[in-house]
């Protein structure tokens, strides 16, 4: 992981971060706006496939001229998601307009100029441009770079997968990794449907199960939830749904799971001192043993030792304790 973070509103400083924003994509020229004090940060984690990044900064015009694509090895398909602030994104003849939750794609082989005003944060995914096009293909030539996705569209569960993703892999780096693999064909199925198409192959795959599993994330703490309403929920036959899951070699009950065990892990730190009971149904557990089995089966600790040594506390067990 690289990181760097600047805060100064010298000449110098803000020519040095211009070489880590080069440093950290491609060559790129980088203009502050003027009478704003200057700050930036970047944060990169190399990942399966592709880079994923987490920068924010003041308000400037980002370039990628000739001179710069002149300089540079090889291609790359740029994604930014949009989390904080308000931006433009020129390329091919084309503007975009990025509000948070949004997302846009550009291409490092052509010129292109960002215009952000003011503070602002992004997610950026940047692939190799060959390994996209192991699932790409023919579509390749359609890239859409400059059009704007937004967060409720069929493509917007792929930019929902990236923020998770960025916000993961600060905690649990061994887990994004996991998740990670599904990255590209994500990227590639996100590609294909701002360009007008239809995913197919793993990436259509890939795209199934990210929606169910954003689906799930937003239910996930109801007991109630089942195979058959996750199934009709998403338009998948049961078989199809059980059949998305064990490619990935995770069953969907195990995915719902620990789903659950990470919604209580929160739980457990936030409110020390809500019950062992109360978590449990909260969590989406049929009962307390279940929480505890499951909770034990995915951590290796009890909740109340993960609560003890997440709060950074410790104290034995009273007699009789069993949660």
């Amino acid at each position: 992981m690289a990181v760097v973070v600047l805060s100064a509103d010298s000449g110098e400083s803000f020519a040095e971060w211009e070489s880590w924003l080069s440093e950290s994509y491609v060559p790129l020229t980088v203009d502050p706006q003027r009478d704003q004090p200057f700050h930036g940060g970047i944060r990169r984690h190399r990942m399966r496939g592709f880079d994923l990044s987490s920068v924010s900064a003041s308000g400037q015009r980002i370039r990628r001229t000739k001179s710069g694509i002149a300089r540079t090895d090889g291609e790359f398909l740029l994604v930014s998601i949009v989390t904080e602030g308000f931006g433009r994104l020129h390329q091919d003849g084309r503007i975009a307009a990025v509000r948070p939750g949004e997302m846009v794609f550009y291409d490092t082989s052509r010129p292109y100029h960002w215009d952000i005003e003011g503070s602002w944060a992004q997610v950026v995914v940047q692939a190799p441009m060959a390994e996209l096009l192991t699932h790409l293909g023919t579509e390749s030539a359609r890239l859409p770079t400059a059009v704007t996705v937004t967060a409720d569209s069929a493509g917007g569960v792929v930019s929902g997968f990236f923020r998770q993703l960025a916000a993961v892999v600060q905690t649990e780096p061994g887990q994004a990794a996991v998740l990670a693999d599904n990255g590209v064909a994500l990227l590639a199925s996100a590609v294909r449907l701002a360009a007008g198409g239809l995913p197919a192959g793993e990436p259509a795959r890939a795209l199934s199960r990210e929606q169910v599993l954003a689906f799930m994330r937003a239910r996930c703490t109801d007991p109630g939830l089942t195979i058959d309403a996750i199934a009709r929920a998403c338009l998948v036959s049961r078989r199809g749904l059980y059949r998305l899951f064990d490619e990935v070699g995770d069953g969907l009950s195990t995915v719902l799971r620990r789903m659950r065990v990470e919604c209580a892990k929160a739980m457990l730190v936030a409110d020390s001192m809500k019950s062992m009971t109360s978590i449990a149904a909260s969590a989406g557990f049929s009962s307390e043993r279940h929480f505890f089995r499951a909770f034990r089966e995915e951590t290796g600790m009890t909740p109340r030792e993960y609560r003890l040594a997440a709060t950074g506390g410790w104290s034995n067990k009273p007699v009789g304790w069993h949660g």
